[in-house]
This record gives structure tokens, sequence and C-alpha cells, in this order.
């Protein structure tokens, strides 16, 4: 079955860095107690709205504009401006990430993508008051199934582009499941294909002939 729809990880794939989160950890000094967090999450303590709500919890006060600011920084993906214009031609573009959905909706409206389904953070009088969160660790299969049912697209149809095991549930999903730059050998088990290189061009070849 051919491919119509191509989902990618926001962070680590479609940008580079510490990722929405880390980058705005980083930005307003919060980075040391954000990892305390993120231990407490992955030994099992807390859940990951938790997780989420504790990292939150330091910005609470924040003004927004900073934190656009800090995202507004970010480096993208080497090979992602030959890369993204070329699929399009094609093939139906989405971003599913557990990351900032400032950052997501940015790189989709420039790269005019079709969706971005990212965690939002919650304003009042431009001050950051909580999150809601959208995509938690391991739900970013149901979202996939459920965009895709949304355009009239199959699982079968869809590609996924990620590089951490909370991406492992798309490939599950997916007809064609591409980790790019792994963190984990998980992510290497998972999938159909393996990009080493740091190069978002190195997809291309999986796609309709493209070449890097």
């Amino acid at each position: 079955m051919s491919i119509k729809l191509i989902a990618f990880d926001l962070d680590g794939v479609l940008v580079d860095g510490r990722g929405s989160w880390g980058e705005i950890h980083n930005g307003l000094g919060t980075l040391e107690e954000s990892e305390c967090n993120g231990r407490e999450y992955f030994s099992g303590k807390i859940t990951f709205d938790e997780w989420a709500k504790l990292d939150v919890k330091l910005w609470l006060g924040v003004n927004i504009g900073k934190i656009q600011t800090i995202l507004q920084k970010t480096r993208m993906m080497k090979g992602i401006y030959e890369t993204i214009p070329k699929l399009r031609k094609n093939y139906k573009l989405v971003i599913i990430s557990g990351g900032i959905n400032i950052l997501a909706d940015r790189i989709k409206e420039e790269f005019n993508m079709d969706y971005a389904i990212a965690n939002e953070l919650s304003v009042k009088d431009e001050k950051v008051t909580g999150i809601n969160n959208i995509v938690d660790f391991m739900g970013k299969g149901n979202i996939l199934r459920e965009i895709a049912g949304n355009m009239n697209i199959s699982p079968d149809e869809c590609a996924v582009v990620g590089d951490y095991i909370n991406d492992i549930p798309m490939f599950d999903v997916a007809g064609l499941s591409i980790a790019f730059d792994p963190k984990h050998e998980d992510v290497i088990d998972s999938a159909d294909n393996v990009v080493y290189e740091k190069d978002l061009r190195g997809i291309l070849k999986f796609f309709n002939g493209f070449e890097k």
C-alpha cells in the first residue's frame, strides 16, 4: 500500500538541540530541577501527567512572550529546508509531539504542514498557568490513528519519522517507520529503517525514489 501521510516527531527530528521542554528549562534556569522530575517519571514514581505538571510548575507566572522568545531560537534540523518542501508535494505532513505546541505550531506554519499536535501551555493575562497534556508519553499511536482517520487514510498508508521510545507506539501503527538519529536501542529495533546521520535529507530515499 502506498504512503499518503508522513508523521514526524518534533524534538530531535525536525528541530535540533535540547527539545522544546529542555530549551525552555535551559532558558529559564530550571533545567536541574526538571531533570529530577524526569528521573521520578522514569523510575515509575510519578505518572507522565504528574511529570508534565511538575515541570510546568517551574514556569508558573512566567510571561509567555519570554517562552516564545526562547523557542524562537531553536535550531532547525540539518536538511529540513530541502526535505520538507519536497515531501509536501506528494504527502500529507503532520507533527505529533510530546513537546510544546508553541514550537510545533511554528514549524507547521513555516513549512505549510497539515497538522501539529503537541502539549499546550495554559496562559492567563500573558502568564503561564499550567499545561494541557494532549500527547502523553505512550499515546502517539492513538493520535496518529485519529489524524489519519480524519483524512480517510489507513494506518498502513502512514509513515513515521521518530527518534525516541515514545515514538514506538507510532511505529507499531504505521505502514513504514524510520528511526532518525535514534536515541535508544529499542527505537532501532522497532523501526523498519534507520538513518544514523543527523541530516533530515537522509529520509528522502524511502519516499518515491528521492535521493539525498
